[in-house]
């Protein structure tokens, strides 16, 4: 294992720690915090039609307040859902409050739908996306599963991001990261696989990446 798996480990671990332990009040504060950090700083959510959340676990920031409010807008909200062993990939399911939900094989709730309802990643406007880690040039480090990279490779590198940098290539949808601010590190490696999101947002922070970025 080399020094920098060592540690990136080292660093999910403490930043899990770190998250995990905010009371629930912290919590809940932080959620609407964020809600109307986003409203403010992603115009892209007020036109947005198909918005693809997640569900916090692990201490996560909640997006539960901002899903309520994008549901009440009229737009349609999706979650994500496991592909099998074989792709590793992630599609998107459609929410609506108070449906029927089945544990994935990590123990995170999905929409329980068939699969021919489920929508790949193209066909989203916006992607939330969560973090374990992110640094000031808006790189993030994930649980080490590699599910959003591997699903948003083909059409949301930040060179295909660089080409076609004066209009919105059609594929691939906004990427908003999300987390709490005490998930923020001096510095993390960019690996060449890595997608990395226009924006970045936490309750006190908003960080565009340097290079590569898209208007919004």
């Amino acid at each position: 294992m080399t020094d920098y798996m060592i540690d990136k480990t080292a660093i999910r671990q403490q930043m899990r720690k770190r998250r995990s332990s905010l009371p629930a009040f912290r919590q809940h504060l932080a959620s609407f915090a964020l809600l109307r950090r986003i409203l403010l700083h992603v115009s892209a959510i007020h036109r947005a039609d198909r918005i693809s959340f997640y569900l916090a676990q692990d201490g996560e920031i909640d997006l539960l307040p901002l899903m309520l409010h994008c549901f009440r807008q009229g737009r349609r909200c999706f979650l994500p859902v496991l592909g099998t062993m074989d792709d590793q990939k992630l599609n998107f399911a459609e929410w609506v409050p108070g449906m029927a939900m089945v544990k994935n094989r990590f123990g995170i709730p999905e929409p329980s739908v068939h699969t021919h309802q489920l929508s790949s990643a193209a066909d989203m406007n916006l992607v939330f996306m969560p973090l374990v880690a992110f640094d000031d040039c808006g790189n993030r480090l994930g649980m080490g599963g590699g599910y959003y990279d591997r699903t948003l490779a083909a059409y949301c590198t930040p060179e295909i991001k660089h080409q076609n940098r004066f209009q919105h290539n059609g594929r691939c949808p906004r990427l908003v990261a999300t987390a709490h601010d005490i998930q923020h590190v001096p510095e993390l490696t960019r690996e060449s696989w890595d997608v990395i999101p226009d924006i970045t947002i936490t309750p006190g922070r908003v960080i565009r990446p340097r290079c590569f970025s898209i208007s919004f």
